[in-house]
Order: structure tokens, then C-alpha cells, then sequence
């Protein structure tokens, strides 16, 4: 055999932060076994890594040390980290009679009966969900025990400890009694294991089998810092084998008794861990031996002690500037402060979408090297997802190592969007996601047909019988919608609708009512599969975990009796999220991990983002049943341990030879705080260098990614008459040649609008599910006055105010706006017939309502054709007519009028002067009046003197608005005239539909009108 397996060599080695560990630790075992001359050389193996991606990195790793033919692989096997949920399975479980694991499923679940039957023996009135929220934490607390080892709960009810405590941890303790005494009870009757405490049995088991029959081939454990009981028992274990090793990664072995007594009380140092496990091993620092045939770097050692002081105990900090002249080579500390910040850089970002940017720039620049790679390392998962989006870009294709959340995948959007739908089956919103999912088999012409012409607007149907009856009244009388569907497209979406509805058939007769958790979930699962095209939405990664989710569910629901369905959906989309799915996507150099997943490797060049307080490190959880002083009484571990494992990563990661650290100063819209590894790095090398820190920690000049990043941002030269205005000037033949009064305003204040609307047939198209707003409530408004002419109901208040409430409702005005404001429009309609009595004694013959009228005169040579529909025209006994217009809410003013920037009552008189309406033939016109119908009652005529202005003849106004218009339509018959947007925006007093279509904020600095 070799040195590295002589009996008197050392057994315990470190590979120091910074290396490659796998490829270090591969390439050794490779040269001392005779990888490269025998191919089975490490068949015979047993080498333990921390987790599921060591195993494959390791496995990749030997096979590229062995050379370039084929080599048989060790037995390499997983420890499990302690970050990990599930705990991975245990071949050496087989050792031993094992009782399997229980599912987290039904674990969760039977925990929760027993929190549903604590409540209830106490008489308190619980909700399920928050019994679930509760049964969670105590199977959290039962993982920390098993991770601990030695749990005495028995201290729990100890006198002394109970005294001193508030009644608030009383009760927690007698709660408590679910885990110390109950819980023991329930996993001997299901003849079961807690995922922890069966890993450690089978590691129990092991142990009993190399005592009982000691390999006598190599037995390796590489990786591992100890964090478990499980593997901190196999590496003792090991240790008394012959062929055994113990591997750590990222030892400081420099650690003096004093620097010893100082971590082990600062669970979350960096060496908290390994000094823990070093003296489980009845060991010191100084005992572990450097892993042979590492080369020597200077500055890269430099780096490495620069980070563990960096990191060291708090109490040892105020002596910072001697530890530094003490480690210096030759006294002097500011050199060796610079030599160790070499490829290290600090670069902060102003938020977390530029962190994003520039991580992503980094991976990119990376590129434009021949062979070199880089990782993106964060714990910060949609700082990954974002970083792999920018990527694409440049059409670079990284999936996150963590995966995406099961609701961003095929399956488990579908599935999430399917148990929306079916609370509310007809909901616009609810059917659209689900028809316009990519796996659903629904024709897609009638699926556009369906969005486009029946659930856009405002929603007049609560159920799916009254949607199909809606579908029947615009197939009928498709004018009184504005509808303009097809007979071939009313035919498609009535066939989809169809298709659709047996899917939709249950048994229950309120299928979203109280029932079983397994009867909801079997409802979406069967829906799913009749939405989707064979095999999805269960082929796949995705669809293999939504399976499994589904039957997660049923087990976790069982113990919560009957729920409603948005309780289950709740529930649904909750473990959703906690579910991950690793895509294919992978990049030959570049690479995006997390802290866990990047453990024991590295790349040419690592970026560290995600570095501010809360991200990394992140804060341990709160207990929600004891407090720190009672989990050291019982000896559960100190929740700062996981702190000190995240440093342990950071300290790993930032001793490589190139390493950029990325934070930012705010974070979802709020300020940050720079991670307390920076702080300190950044107040040491102050302390060395002075002036010259901040400048030491920048990235050179050449590789600073926010230069990248302004150099991308910034915009090209714009040619001096530039300009971001829009202003089409189409010809003259692709103009439009009439216009309604109302679209004459509308050239006044935005022409931009006329020319998107009619030159480029571009249509405001109404939101799925519009809420009720002025708009619709001015249609019912009108139709409501036309039906009431129309003699339908009594010539009374009582009468006209069922009309109006009915077309609201019709138009979707919700129940409790039309309760609210019945006394107010009821005295509406009041006033209004008391005004409309009066009316009748000037009045010859019954009044027009919704009247159209046109009229066509010759502009520039061509005609131009002016048309209206008048709310109202009455007829005097004078021979004259009077033009009357409802309006909701405030009508335009005097002045808007006069001037010619509300031209709509004026045009109507002249379409009426001129005999445009034909039933009434060509009339003088003596009244313009506006009258305000809503939940007020207010008549406004038009050419009244006030106090500003003086009456005016009602025929002057019309001739001026004939002028106005004259010239307006004119000027646009000009090919050279253009459409501008809104050129006076003190004109408009509302956002057009087109604005963002000018893109008016990128050369106005505006969102809005003012």
C-alpha cells in the first residue's frame, strides 16, 4: 500500500479553503492507489461526501484523475448535510432492522391530530390551519433533537427550570408533552422512524459491522465538518479502521487552546463545528495533517488568514492591528493585507436587480476566455432565478443548481391554476389562465375567440349556466353588446364550452363546501388530466413531483377533517413552494449554485452574492416553544450553529484565488445592511491599509462590472434633430374621412389617439373581469332613460329608478353599490321627472332618445363625413330643437364649450341644423343642454351669461364650432400635418389609451397628465 494508508501516517487530514476539494482530494487518491495503471484500483472503496452533488462531483472528478480510460468508481455515499430537508436515504440502513422512515406527509399529519386533540382536551376552539402551522414546528423541533444527539427532555419538567418561567412558557412546556411523551407512542404503534434518528441508527448499525468485521479496503470521509451526530459517529468509527481516513475541509490549524475556548463558545464562528468534531475525535488542530501534494501559494495563504481573522471571535477583535503585524511575514501588515486582497474585490450594488446585472455580466465576461469558468454562489434563490433570465440574453442557458419552484414549472402552474379555477369556474380570469396554459389541449382559435369576444368587460354572469346564457344574448343581439364576433367564431367558443363542462360536473352539490382534503385534491388531479394534452401534466421531473405533492397532501389533509376548498388550496399552494425541480440546463463553464450545493467546489473565478444581513448569513428561525436558555438546558444545539456553518461556506468560497463579493444597498425596496463578513473584512483591511482600503477592495478598473454594466446602459448618440416625440404623418388616403363628435374631441386633445385608433387599427381591448366604472355606468345610465321613454315601466319614480337599478346590474355594478345608493338616485329620478314635466309644455310630440344622425361637406376637395348619437332631441312648439346629453358625472364647462375644446353638444346642433337627423328633420337649434344623471340631478344650458362670461346665441356657438372644426379637419388634410401626442397636455384630463404606445415618459419625464 501507499503513505497516505501507512499505520503511522495520520489519519485526520484538511484540505484549507481555497482548493479545489474534490479535484484535490480525487487526484491524490488517483496517484496513491495507482488509479491511472489499474482501473479497479478504487473499486473496493467506501468514501462518504456531504451530500447528493459531492457524490457526482466526486464521481467526476475521479474519473478525470484516473486518466483517459475507463475506471470502476468507489461506493460513494451521501452523510447528508445538516441544511437539508429530507435527509437522504441510508444504505446502511440494510445492516440493521430498521423500521422504515414515515412520510413527511403523514408525520405532519399525525402530529396534527395530536395539536387538534391537545386544543381540544383544553376546550379551545382552534382552526385546522393553525394546528398544521403548529404540527409543523413541533416536527422541527423533533429534526433539532435528532441533530443535537443527547436530548435529556426530562429536564423540561425539572422544578427549578419551571419556576422561573412566564405562563406563556408553562403552557409551551405542557404543549411540549405532544413530542416528550406522545410522539414516542404514535412512531411505535405506526412502526416507524423520524428521517434523523433513523439516519443515526444506521449509522449505529454501520459502526456495529466495522467493529464486528473491520474493512480492510479504504473507508473515507471527505467533506464532512461533523455537523450531525450520524457522521461525527463514522468518523470516529472510521478512524479505528485500517484503511481509514477523515478528510475536513477548510481546517485553520493555527488555532492556539485560547482561540479553542473562545469558539467553542461562539456558535456561529467558522470553526465552531470543527473544533467541535476535532475534540470528539479527542483531537487538536495541530494533529491534522495538510492533504499531500498541495502547492504552496503566498498570497493565497495570506488570503486564507485574512479570512479566518476576519472571522475570528468577537472578544479577540480588539487586538486586531497586532494579530495583524504578528501574521506578516516581515512585521509589515499593510503588505500583507494588499497581498492577500489579491483577486479579491468588493462591489456594491445600489439594489438587488443591478446585483443581478452584474453577477450576470461576470458570468458573461468569463466567456471571453478561452477554458476559464465561473459560479455564481447566493443563497438568494430569485437572485439566481433573475441572474439566469439576464443570461439568456446572450442566449447563455443556466438553470439554478437549487432548481425552480414547483409553481414556475409546466405541471405545477397548471395544477395551481386549475384549483383556482374550480372555485369559481366561469371567473374570467380563473378560465383564461387555465385555457391559455401551454399544456392544455383546448382548441386555441376558440380559446382566442372566447377571450376576445365573451369574458372581456365586465362580468354579467355568477355562475357557468348563466355564462352560457350570456353567450346566447350576444349570438342574438350582438349590437347591444358592441359585440363584433362571427357566426364561425360564436359556433367555436359555444363547441369549447361544451368540451369544457363535463370536465367540470361533480357529484357534490357544492363541490367548494366543507369536505375531505383527498376529494378536493382527486377533483384537480382528474381536471388537470382532462385539460391536458397526453402525457402532461405528469411526464417529466415536474410532473413526477406534483404526483408526489398530490400524494403528500392527501396524507397530510387526512387528520384535518373537512375544509372548504380555498383552504386546501391554500394548503396546495403552500407545499407547493417548498417543492423544487432541477432542470437540464447546465453550462460547460459557467455555473449557479447555492451555498449547499457548492460546497467542495469551485471555479476559476466565483462571484459570492446575496451578501447582506438576513440573505447570507441568514437568521436562524424563532423557536415558538422555547428559548434559547431552556435548548442549552435540555442540550438541543444553539440555532447560531447554522450561522456558523454559513460562514464556514463563506470562508471556503472566499479564499479562492478569484472572488468577487456582491451586495447591495437596497432589497426588495428597502434598505439594507451589508453582511457582518464584509463588515469586518472591510474594518480589518482599514485598519491595514488606511485611505488605501477602499481602493485595495475594488475591482481594477479593467474588470469592474458597473463599468460594463454603464457602458451597456448607456444609450447611442442621438443625431442632433432627434427626437422620441412621435409624429406619424401618414398620407392623406389612410386618413380617416368622418369622424363622430365625440372622436372630434378627442383630434382636439391627443390626434395621437385618432391615429392609432383609425390609422392603425389599434383598439382598446377591455380587461378580463372590468369592474364596474363610469364608463358602464353611463351605458345603463342611457339605456335605462331610452327604455323609460319607451313607456316599459310607470311614469314614476319608483318606476325609472327599477329601470336604472336593472341596467346597472346588468352591467355588472355590484349589489352593494346599487343598496348604497338607492335613496340618493331615487331622489335623482325625482328630480329628474319633476324637470321632465316641465319639460312636456314646450315639447311638440314625444322626444327622440339615442337618435343617429350624420352629415357629410367637402374639406380640402374630399368629403368628410361627421356623424352623432344624441341622447335626447325634443322638438318645441316653437319649431326649433333642443339638444340634450346625459352625462354621470361633471360635464364640461362654459369655457371648454365656447372655446371649442368640448365641441360635442355643438356638432350635434349643426348635424341637427343641417337635417342630419333625419326624423327630425333640418331644424334651427335654441337649447344645448347638459344634464347630470348619476347621483345627482344637476341641467346646464349652454350660451347662459355668469359671472364670468355673458350669454351667447346658441346658433353663434354652432357656427363657431362648424369654424373650429372646419380648420381642424383642414389642417390634418395636410400630408405634412402630424399626430402628435397630446400636444397640450393642460388639455386632457385623463391618461390615454395610447400613451404608453408614444412612450411619452421617455421624452416628457411623465407618467401621467397633470
Amino acid at each position: 500500500m501507499n503513505a497516505l494508508f501507512e499505520a503511522a501516517s495520520s489519519k485526520v487530514f484538511s484540505i484549507p479553503p481555497g482548493a479545489n476539494f474534490l479535484d484535490e482530494l480525487a487526484l491524490v487518491l488517483a496517484r496513491e492507489l495507482g488509479l491511472d495503471r489499474d482501473p479497479e484500483a478504487l473499486a473496493d472503496a467506501l468514501i462518504y461526501v456531504p451530500n447528493r452533488r459531492s457524490e457526482r462531483a466526486l464521481a467526476f472528478a475521479l474519473n478525470k484523475a484516473g486518466g483517459r480510460g475507463a475506471c470502476l468508481l468507489p461506493d460513494i455515499r451521501a452523510l447528508g448535510d445538516l441544511e437539508t430537508d429530507e435527509p437522504p436515504p441510508s444504505a446502511e440502513a440494510a445492516l440493521a432492522d430498521l423500521p422504515p422512515v414515515m412520510s413527511p406527509g403523514t408525520r405532519i399529519g399525525s402530529l396534527t391530530r395530536l395539536v387538534m386533540a391537545y386544543f381540544s382536551a383544553h376546550k379551545v376552539n382552534m382552526p385546522a390551519a393553525a394546528c398544521l402551522s403548529a404540527a409543523r414546528e413541533l416536527a422541527r423541533l423533533l429534526d433539532q433533537a435528532a441533530l443535537s444527539g443527547d436530548v435529556d427532555w426530562a429536564a423540561l419538567t425539572e422544578h427549578e427550570l419551571g419556576a422561573h418561567l412566564s405562563l406563556h412558557w408553562q403552557q409551551s412546556l405542557e404543549f411540549l408533552s405532544i413530542i416528550t411523551d406522545q410522539w414516542p407512542a404514535q412512531l411505535e404503534d405506526a412502526k416507524a422512524m423520524d428521517p434523523y434518528a433513523r439516519r443515526y441508527a444506521a449509522a449505529e448499525a454501520m459502526v456495529a459491522e466495522w467493529q464486528t468485521h473491520p474493512p480492510q479496503t479504504p473507508v473515507i470521509i471527505a467533506g464532512s465538518t461533523g455537523a450531525t451526530p450520524a457522521s461525527r459517529l463514522l468518523m470516529r468509527a472510521a478512524l479505528a479502521l485500517p484503511k481509514g481516513l477523515v478528510v475536513l475541509p477548510g481546517l485553520n490549524r493555527d488555532l492556539g487552546p485560547e482561540a479553542i475556548r473562545h469558539i467553542e463558545r461562539a456558535p456561529s464562528h467558522p470553526q465552531f463545528t470543527l473544533v467541535r468534531t476535532l475534540t470528539g475525535l479527542d483531537l487538536t488542530p495541530q494533529a491534522v495533517t495538510p492533504w499531500p501534494g498541495l502547492a504552496s501559494d503566498p498570497a493565497q495563504e495570506a488570503r486564507r488568514r485574512l479570512i479566518h481573522e476576519a472571522l475570528a471571535p468577537a472578544p479577540v477583535t480588539a487586538d486586531w492591528t497586532e494579530r495583524l503585524t504578528a501574521l506578516s511575514p516581515d512585521g509589515d501588515s499593510a503588505a500583507f493585507v494588499a497581498s492577500a486582497l489579491t483577486g479579491l474585490s468588493h462591489v456594491q450594488a445600489r439594489d438587488d436587480t443591478e446585483e443581478a446585472l452584474l453577477a450576470a455580466l461576470l458570468l458573461r465576461e468569463t466567456l471571453e476566455h478561452e477554458g476559464r469558468t465561473a459560479a455564481l454562489v447566493t443563497p438568494d434563490a430569485g437572485l439566481a432565478r433573475a441572474v439566469s433570465v439576464m443570461l439568456q440574453r446572450w442566449d447563455i442557458d443556466i438553470a439554478p443548481s437549487a432548481g425552480l419552484p414547483l409553481p414556475q414549472t409546466s405541471a405545477g402552474s397548471l395544477a395551481l391554476l386549475v384549483a383556482d379555477w374550480l372555485l369559481d369556474p366561469s371567473h374570467p380570469v380563473a378560465l383564461m389562465a387555465v385555457l391559455n396554459h401551454a399544456a392544455c389541449r383546448m382548441d386555441g382559435d376558440a380559446v382566442a375567440a372566447l377571450d376576445r369576444h365573451v369574458l372581456r368587460g365586465v362580468r354579467v354572469w355568477s355562475d357557468w349556466p348563466e355564462l352560457m346564457a350570456h353567450l346566447d344574448r350576444l349570438e342574438a343581439n350582438p349590437k347591444a353588446y358592441r359585440a363584433t364576433h362571427t357566426l364561425a367564431e360564436i359556433a367555436a367558443i359555444r363547441q369549447l364550452l361544451h368540451e369544457i363542462e363535463p370536465i367540470l360536473v361533480s357529484d357534490e352539490p357544492d363541490p367548494t363546501g366543507p369536505g375531505p382534503g383527498a376529494t378536493w385534491y382527486q377533483r384537480i388531479v382528474q381536471v388537470c388530466s382532462d385539460m391536458a394534452v397526453v402525457p402532461q401534466p405528469w411526464n417529466g421531473e415536474d410532473g413526477a413531483a406534483l404526483s408526489a405533492l398530490f400524494r403528500h397532501l392527501v396524507e397530510l389533509s387526512e387528520p384535518l377533517g373537512s375544509q372548504p376548498a380555498a383552504v386546501w388550496n391554500e394548503l396546495l399552494a403552500g407545499e407547493a413552494r417548498l417543492v423544487s425541480i432541477r432542470s437540464g440546463a447546465t453550462h460547460p463553464r459557467l455555473a449557479i449554485w447555492g451555498p449547499l450545493e457548492a460546497r467542495l467546489q469551485t471555479a476559476d473565478r466565483l462571484i459570492l452574492a446575496g451578501l447582506n444581513e438576513d440573505i447570507w448569513p441568514a437568521q436562524p428561525a424563532a423557536d415558538a416553544f422555547l428559548p434559547r436558555a431552556f435548548r442549552d438546558q435540555v442540550g438541543l444545539t444553539d440555532p447560531d450553529e447554522r450561522i456558523g456553518l454559513s460562514a464556514h461556506d463563506f470562508a471556503q468560497l472566499a479564499a479562492a484565488p478569484n472572488v468577487t463579493l456582491l451586495s447591495s444597498q437596497r432589497r426588495d425596496d428597502k434598505p439594507a445592511v451589508a453582511s457582518r463578513w464584509l463588515w469586518r473584512l472591510q474594518t480589518l483591511t482599514r485598519g491595514a491599509l488606511k485611505k488605501d482600503a477602499a481602493r485595495a477592495l475594488a475591482p481594477p478598473p479593467d474588470h469592474d462590472p458597473r463599468l460594463w454594466l454603464k457602458a451597456l446602459e448607456e444609450p447611442p448618440p442621438q443625431a442632433p434633430d432627434f427626437s422620441a416625440e412621435p409624429r406619424p404623418r401618414p398620407p392623406v388616403s389612410a386618413r380617416p374621412d368622418g369622424l363622430s363628435v365625440t372622436r372630434i374631441e378627442q383630434l382636439i386633445r391627443d390626434p395621437y389617439a385618432i391615429y392609432c385608433e383609425y390609422v392603425l387599427g389599434l383598439r382598446r381591448l377591455d380587461p378580463l373581469n372590468l369592474a364596474a366604472d363610469v364608463r358602464i355606468r353611463g351605458t345603463a345610465i342611457h339605456k335605462a332613460l331610452e327604455r323609460f321613454e319607451q313607456g316599459v315601466v310607470a311614469a314614476d319614480a319608483d318606476g325609472l329608478l327599477h329601470l336604472l337599478e336593472a341596467e346597472l346590474r346588468h352591467g355588472g355594478e355590484p349589489e352593494a353599490n346599487i343598496i348604497a345608493l338607492r335613496d340618493r338616485r331615487r331622489e335623482v329620478c325625482a328630480d329628474f321627472l319633476a324637470w321632465r314635466e316641465g319639460q312636456q309644455t314646450r315639447m311638440q310630440g314625444d322626444p327622440l332618445t339615442e337618435i343617429y344622425g350624420e352629415i357629410t361637406f367637402q374639406i380640402s376637395g374630399q368629403p368628410f363625413r361627421l356623424y352623432a348619437t344624441a341622447d335626447r332631441i325634443e322638438a318645441q312648439t316653437s319649431g326649433a330643437a333642443s339638444i340634450l346629453d346625459f352625462k354621470s358625472g361633471k360635464p364640461p364647462t362654459e369655457p371648454q364649450v365656447r372655446s371649442g375644446l368640448s365641441p360635442q353638444m355643438p356638432l350635434q346642433g349643426l348635424i341637427a341644423r343641417e337635417g342630419g337627423f333625419e326624423a327630425l328633420g333640418r331644424r334651427s337649434v335654441e337649447a344645448l343642454t347638459y344634464i347630470r344623471f348619476g347621483t345627482q340631478f344637476d341641467v346646464r344650458d349652454i350660451g347662459q351669461s355668469s359671472s364670468r362670461l355673458e350669454a351667447k346665441d346658441v346658433a353663434d356657438i354652432i357656427a363657431d364650432a362648424e369654424l373650429g372644426l372646419r380648420r381642424l379637419i383642414t389642417a390634418f388634410a395636410d400630408p405634412d400635418h402630424p399626430y402628435l401626442s397630446a400636444p397640450r397636455p393642460e388639455r386632457v384630463s385623463y391618461e390615454s389609451d395610447y400613451t404608453r404606445l408614444a412612450r411619452r415618459d421617455e421624452w416628457t419625464g411623465l407618467s401621467r397628465y397633470d
